[in-house]
């Protein structure tokens, strides 16, 4: 009979035991789920931010320059794959691509530049794959050469909030970017794109054009709108803001 009631007990004593421990599970789940638990969710500071997130394969492209830009905050080097997908977006995948190839082209057409090509459809037709080519030449010069020296293709926006300081800024950075520490450094494997691309491109022009004169010129030229490029890429925040008020 002693036995009996012992094993009652044991049982009595277990079912209790279980049904605390049912009666805690919730809270402890509860309570693993705080920012402050070892076991609870990401702390927001772990988050990556908007700067962060715009680095590397997310970086936007600018629609009217083609190129891409970042805050120097927070500033992270690109990667391999970073830089494919920016060469593709650059050249290939956004508007920007194709706005300045489409602009130079009419302008060309317009000055009637070269006039060996005549003024009719097919002179633009060969001024609009002169762009083309030239525009794919560069871009990919200037990947692969910021690749091997590991700079940044990408516009590096200024840190200051005053005008004045901005543009000079951005002036500047058309001869300088970042080296993959973030130090500033010469653009060289930019403005190397810019020169072997506009000599390059005269082996196409008429036979007048050559390497070191009008190439050279050409790429003096690429450097001057490399700073109304930067220009634009500084001030873009603000002005997309003024557009999405409209």
């Amino acid at each position: 009979m002693q036995s009996r009631e012992k094993f009652l007990e044991a049982q009595e004593f277990h079912a209790i035991s279980l049904a605390s421990a049912q009666d805690r599970l919730p809270q402890q789940v509860e309570n693993s789920d705080s920012p402050g638990s070892p076991a609870g969710k990401m702390d927001s500071s772990q988050e990556p931010s908007p700067s962060e997130e715009k680095n590397g394969v997310n970086t936007e492209i600018n629609p009217i320059t083609g190129v891409g830009a970042v805050s120097p905050t927070n500033y992270q080097a690109l990667t391999g794959e970073d830089r494919w997908r920016l060469y593709f977006k650059q050249n290939f995948t956004t508007v920007g691509a194709y706005l300045g190839m489409f602009m130079g082209s009419v302008l060309d057409q317009v000055g009637n530049q070269p006039p060996e090509w005549g003024k009719g459809i097919s002179g633009y037709g060969q001024r609009l794959v002169s762009r083309f080519g030239s525009g794919v030449i560069q871009g990919t010069i200037q990947a692969s050469a910021c690749a091997a020296l590991g700079q940044d293709p990408r516009y590096i926006r200024s840190e200051s909030e005053h005008a004045w300081p901005r543009i000079g800024h951005a002036l500047l950075y058309s001869v300088l970017t970042y080296n993959k520490e973030g130090k500033t450094r010469l653009a060289a494997a930019t403005l190397g794109s810019y020169y072997s691309s506009s000599m390059i491109a005269t082996s196409w022009l008429p036979s007048r054009y050559t390497p070191l004169g009008d190439g050279i010129r050409d790429g003096n030229r690429q450097v001057i709108l490399a700073g109304v490029s930067n220009l634009i890429q500084e001030f873009w925040p603000e002005v997309r803001k003024i557009v999405g008020r409209k």
